[in-house]
């Protein structure tokens, strides 16, 4: 069967900017140890959300308001985490124009959202959610289950318990309901002469 080039996954340099992002956002948030943090931020998608599946919260920030909110957004009081969620919105605009089916596997992210924030210009994105503290979304606290899950087996230093953990919540984030679109996902997993890869990070 013919395998539909639209639907290559993350590539190695993706994911060595997920790692990077995890790395920095686990040490801002985190108090896990120095080998748990490096375990954990492998994963094979990002530790944190940003709102993806928050239409409503999109629509706001994103309208061309001519006047300023009556109640402003508390801005991110954490340097560190304003830098990541910047950095993040960047790296995932570039890859959302450049293979938005790897954008989704690495954010958990509905087409809908991508096609969104990459009609864009970057510099409109980045103003408009400038450092607003509502912003990032950390998964290791919600949903409670998932969180649970990646602090728990997610950080083992047995390996494949690591993995499987760590694959079963990118699962989750891929099939939870809301994702739109899903027919041309499923499509395409059907059109792949294997099961979907995730590149093998030892640690």
């Amino acid at each position: 069967m013919e395998q539909l080039d639209e639907f290559q996954g993350p590539s190695p340099d993706d994911y060595a900017n997920v790692l990077a992002l995890n790395t920095a956002f686990v040490k801002a948030s985190s108090v896990l140890k120095g080998p748990q943090r490096g375990r954990l931020a492998a994963a094979p998608f990002l530790l944190f959300s940003l709102r993806e599946n928050d239409v409503d919260w999109w629509a706001g920030v994103l309208a061309d308001k001519r006047q300023g909110d009556l109640m402003p957004a508390a801005e991110c009081e954490s340097p560190e985490l304003r830098r990541i969620q910047l950095a993040a919105m960047s790296f995932i605009w570039q890859l959302g124009r450049r293979n938005p089916y790897a954008a989704r596997i690495i954010t958990g992210a509905t087409n809908a959202w991508c096609e969104t924030i990459t009609a864009l210009p970057l510099v409109t994105l980045l103003n408009r959610i400038g450092g607003r503290g509502d912003l990032l979304v950390s998964r290791l606290n919600s949903p409670v289950a998932m969180g649970e899950r990646l602090l728990a087996g997610g950080t083992s230093s047995q390996r494949k318990i690591r993995r499987s953990t760590q694959l079963t919540v990118l699962h989750t984030l891929l099939t939870r309901s809301g994702l739109d679109d899903y027919t041309r996902q499923s499509a395409a997993a059907c059109s792949m002469a294997g099961p979907l890869r995730v590149l093998d990070k030892k640690s």
